[in-house]
Parts: C-alpha cells; structure tokens; sequence
C-alpha cells in the first residue's frame, strides 16, 4: 500500500474542486467566502450553516461543528478513513496522490497508519 505524501496533498487540493464534486451550492458569496447547506451533516437547501473559505481551503459547519480541510470534508461526507477517502477522492479527479519515498521515517509510517483508520 503506497504512503501518501498527506502535507501535500493538503495543500495542492482545492476545496473548491471538492465541492463541486459534492455537487454542493452556495448560496451566499463574499470574495473567498462561500455560505450554503452544510453537505456533512445534510441541513436544509436554504441553509447557511456551512462556512467555506476557499482561499486558505479550509470550512466549517457552525451548526454541527464539523470543519477542517478539503481532504476532510471528503472523509467526513464519503463515510471513510482519511487514506481511502484520499485515494478515491483523486482518482474521481483523475489525479494521482503525491506519495512520499519508501524508505519514510517509522514516525511517518506511523502516522499515516493512523490516518487509514481516523474519518
């Protein structure tokens, strides 16, 4: 099983493109910010619960709390660990996930175990 290269993955995918994978509709817009139905925990179409900011690829749901980074919002949503919910997330985009070097350090390989098991 490839180690994904997570920082990096963190920081080349774009809320947005998650979001549009998600179908999901603002319905509210301010410069980088975007306010809709919060698509984790599934509230009303005319919601504003879910705060997107799409600059820094970071959101939050101020009704359920959730909120984190791109690669969250797609585990949370999907139902998944972080380590698959990753690799399908790129591959529904047709891309590869950045991967680090076999001979990663024990702490690295530890924490991406991790990641397989957290949603």
């Amino acid at each position: 099983m490839p180690l994904i290269d997570f920082r990096q993955a963190r920081r080349e995918m774009r809320l947005a493109a998650v979001l549009e994978l998600l179908g999901w509709r603002a319905r509210e817009r301010r410069a980088e910010q975007a306010r809709g139905p919060c698509p984790v925990h599934g509230s009303a179409p005319r919601s504003r619960s879910f705060s997107a900011q799409l600059g820094r690829n970071v959101w939050h749901c101020f009704r359920c709390g959730a909120s984190g980074n791109a690669l969250d919002l797609w585990a949370r949503v999907s139902g998944q660990p972080l380590y698959p919910a990753t690799l399908e997330l790129y591959r529904r985009l047709g891309r590869t996930p950045p991967s680090l070097p076999s001979t990663a350090s024990g702490a690295t390989q530890e924490r991406d175990k991790r990641d397989m098991r957290d949603p």
